[in-house]
């Protein structure tokens, strides 16, 4: 991270130097000032203390301002159900609320405001009663009904083109009760895959570090979490009581590597997504940080020191096949693998500040590819390799950037005042989470990869950083 990552911690009467995350250029500078005896330098302004009585990110949303596309207008009416106040609070409310803020997030459908809505007429049975609908705006209508089956649920959707007056598809799921949320992410998933011709990201979890478990008092504890992509199911994975950062995704979505103080220095750890099969990738080198999957599952990039320098390193996850990358007095870190597997991006300030480079997997084809502002930071491919994420700044504050490799064109995808940092794409690439600190508080935030629409903040509990994406859907 930048100019906040080194903090220097004390726990029975010692110093204890964490990296927050050590993933961005701004720990590693720190690090290696730690290492070497160099004065630090290049350290990224703090942001501001967030003024008492002010809302912290957990209670806000992040407006956007980016383009926002065709989005096809679309009502969804409450869903029908037997009246039985129990089913409504149990299984009618989570459905709805769960399906209406899937879709109104997608970046597919912007959906009519429902106080618009004509009473009754659905389906609607005659031109009449769907020009009714049309006059909400919305050009098609989602119909759901919703029943007890036992301790199940049965949940029917139907869509309808309002246009043509008939229904376009039709679904049928069932479920136990506790399953109604899930049941709504399936259906979101099946309306996208409907309109673009692939599922949506609802059915997806982020993984992420949390310092939830802190105890007043005693030194700081961050822990491996999972949750839904909306922030809804997070579980810890991990209990080893210390300092645990910075995890990746396996392209399988079975395992998570991450890196972990578990034995006192920072180490590559492997850890089954329930939290089974944890056993360290042993390695020689010091500062091991930021690991990242390699597409095919076999092979791990990260930083680690060289006599106080930091240098970018694959790795087998056995331990084996040790390779080092770069060799240059700069610090190079937070490696990130390309889809396609042949290529690595990282940060390096060989040429001044910190910028994101890319290079093959021999080390050679070095390259700058982020050419304006200057600071650019934890870069990350999209799913199909055509964009890069990156915490970008030129002044201010830390923002998220998306660049196009093709063309160079970079836009900013967040806004407002604190540090954004540390991007993972959504499996179909229509999102991208990052952390983002304002004042004390660090949380997780989701929004669409076009910048368009609102970012949700789906986290509160601590603070919360370096989200990875799971890289595959369903």
């Amino acid at each position: 991270m930048k100019g906040k990552s080194l903090k220097e911690e004390r726990e029975n009467g010692e110093e204890k130097v964490s990296l927050k995350g050590v993933r961005g250029a701004g720990a590693l500078l720190a690090a290696a000032a730690l290492f070497s005896g160099a004065p630090l330098f290049g350290q990224a302004p703090k942001s501001a203390p967030t003024p008492s009585g002010v809302a912290q990110p957990s209670n806000i949303d992040l407006t956007l301002t980016g383009a926002t596309g065709a989005r096809r207008p679309l009502a969804i009416p409450m869903t029908i159900a037997p009246i039985s106040p129990d089913l409504q609070t149990r299984a009618v409310d989570p459905f709805y609320t769960t399906l209406s803020d899937d879709l109104a997030g997608s970046g597919v459908f912007v959906v009519a405001d429902p106080a618009l809505y004509p009473k009754a007429m659905r389906p609607p049975q005659n031109r009449e009663e769907g020009d009714a609908w049309k006059a909400t705006s919305a050009q098609f209508l989602l119909d759901t009904h919703l029943a007890p089956d036992g301790g199940n649920v049965v949940v029917e959707a139907m869509l309808w083109d309002l246009g043509m007056l008939k229904p376009i598809l039709s679904k049928k799921y069932s479920g136990e009760l506790r399953a109604v949320r899930r049941i709504a992410h399936t259906l979101a998933s099946d309306l996208v895959r409907q309109f673009t011709g692939r599922p949506g990201p609802f059915l997806t979890k982020i993984a992420f570090s949390s310092d939830r478990e802190r105890v007043a008092g005693k030194h700081v504890v961050k822990e491996i979490f999972t949750m839904d992509f909306d922030g809804d199911n997070q579980r810890r994975i991990t209990y080893s009581n210390t300092l645990s950062l910075a995890p990746d995704w396996s392209p399988d979505g079975t395992k998570l590597v991450y890196q972990s103080y578990e034995k006192d220095t920072p180490g590559l750890w492997l850890i089954g997504k329930d939290g089974t099969d944890k056993r360290q990738i042993p390695v020689p080198t010091q500062l091991n940080a930021s690991p990242s999957f390699s597409p095919d599952g076999k092979t791990v990039a990260f930083c680690g020191s060289v006599k106080g320098n930091t240098e970018i390193f694959t790795v087998q996850t056995d331990g084996s096949n040790l390779k080092r990358l770069t060799e240059n007095a700069a610090i190079d870190s937070t490696p990130r693998w390309s889809p396609n597997g042949r290529e690595l991006a990282f940060t390096s300030n060989r040429q001044g500040t910190p910028q994101i480079f890319m290079m093959d997997l021999e080390g050679a084809n070095v390259r700058r590819v982020s050419l304006a502002g200057n600071w650019n930071d934890e870069a990350a491919f999209s799913p199909d390799g055509g964009r890069l994420a990156f915490a970008c700044r030129n002044e201010g504050d830390f923002q998220i950037c998306v660049m196009d490799l093709a063309t160079g064109r970079t836009v900013q995808i967040s806004s407002g005042t604190g540090a954004n940092e540390g991007p993972t794409w959504s499996p179909d690439g229509s999102k991208i989470a990052w952390e983002v600190q304002r004042g004390d508080s660090t949380q997780i935030v989701v929004g669409n990869a076009d910048g368009g629409g609102t970012a949700r903040i789906v986290t509160s509990s601590g603070n919360n950083f370096s989200p990875s994406w799971i890289k595959t859907l369903e």
